[in-house]
């Protein structure tokens, strides 16, 4: 069986369908539920829990994480410029520093480092700049019943709908109340959490934030 809650959240959003202010339902699966989500119709809905506030140190704005490609910059040193990917273990390679470790750094904050280090003995006077060309540590999957299925890169919080709008919005065929939210806890177990859209486009409800690696499944609407 599948017990319904609704969970109210705070939010004003602009996107598809010309959305004004607006908030998300949602309804929280038992284990033995039998709601479709990313393996298709009839797939055993995990038990849920409650769904949580994006953590502001995960999803602070600009801060560098493993995976994530990097456009670095020392002008006059073309030598020295280039592309870098973050490793898995949260460090890059630079040329005459070494190993940095980047750890809950931002392009700014990354660039300074470099440009001290360059200092020491390298470059008198360094000028450097990092832009991050793809967010590839925080990111969610859009999938179904959308127009460009795939991955969005999460550079600030996300709601639910951001994420279906940079995905190009619905499909005719998309149920729109029938939207699941899958994602792991921090014990690593699977929850899910069925999304109603309509109920946050007409106002009833408060916006469902995302988290990264969350995957958002959009069913298709039966006649």
């Amino acid at each position: 069986m599948v017990r319904r809650g609704v969970i109210l959240f705070a939010s004003a959003l602009g996107a598809l369908f010309v959305l004004t202010a607006s908030s998300c339902t949602f309804k929280i699966m038992q284990d033995g539920g039998t709601e479709g989500g990313p393996e298709g119709p009839g797939a055993p809905a995990k038990k849920a829990a409650v769904a949580q506030e994006p953590d502001a140190g995960v999803l602070q704005s600009g801060v560098i994480g493993p995976g994530d490609l990097l456009q670095i910059t020392v002008y006059g040193e073309k030598e020295l410029s280039g592309t870098y990917q973050v490793s898995p273990e949260g460090f890059i390679v630079f040329p005459f520093i070494g190993e940095l470790t980047i750890k809950g750094m931002t392009n700014f904050s990354l660039a300074e480092r470099i440009a001290e280090r360059l200092r020491e003995g390298f470059i008198r006077d360094p000028q450097v700049s990092v832009f991050v060309k793809e967010f590839n540590s925080r990111r969610v999957f859009v999938l179904g019943q959308v127009k460009n299925a795939g991955k969005i890169p999460i550079i600030h919080r996300l709601s639910v709908v951001e994420a279906v709008a940079l995905a190009g919005g619905f499909t005719n065929m998309a149920d729109i109340n029938n939207v699941v939210v899958t994602r792991r806890d921090e014990s690593g177990q699977e929850v899910r959490f069925t999304v109603d859209i309509e109920a946050m486009l007409s106002g009833k409800a408060e916006t469902f934030y995302l988290l990264p690696d969350d995957i958002v499944f959009v069913r298709e609407r039966f006649f």
